[in-house]
């Protein structure tokens, strides 16, 4: 009987959040993102943290509707994690609580992916390794 109900349990599959430098790799013609998606299972659920939409809109090539509309693309599909009071005290308390300091959206992203017990895809390990408990997606 145990064994039957451990057949019938779904594995939890694996949850990723995505770092900003992931999408502007891609966006400027890298192989990062597609190398992740060629290692996923089907059943990855992939995330951003709206701050990377602030992220990848900030930047000047974004008023260029060609470069805003690959955007719009690449981002359509991930589900959204929206910063709300409860996630920017948890990214203000990562803050608080680090030795040393990273750009405050990777705290954003860091605490969302925290919150949802996921993984972070970044191009910028040393940044996010640094953050106790968070658990980094190894991009080859």
């Amino acid at each position: 009987m145990g064994h039957q109900r451990l057949q019938n349990r779904r594995l939890v599959s694996l949850k990723l959040v995505l770092d900003t430098s992931i999408l502007i790799d891609h966006l400027r013609g890298g192989d990062k993102w597609k190398r992740i998606l060629s290692e996923l299972e089907e059943d990855t659920e992939i995330y951003i943290s709206s701050i990377v939409l602030f992220e990848l809109y900030s930047g000047k090539s974004s008023q260029n509707p060609q470069i805003s509309s690959k955007i719009q693309q690449l981002v359509k599909n991930f589900q959204k994690i929206e910063i709300d009071a409860y996630l920017a005290q948890k990214a203000g308390e990562l803050y608080r609580d680090m030795k040393q300091t990273i750009q405050i959206p990777d705290y954003i992203i860091a605490a969302s992916a925290l919150e949802i017990g996921a993984q972070v895809a970044t191009l910028n390990n040393k940044d996010f390794e640094q953050i106790p408990g968070l658990k980094l997606y190894s991009v080859t």
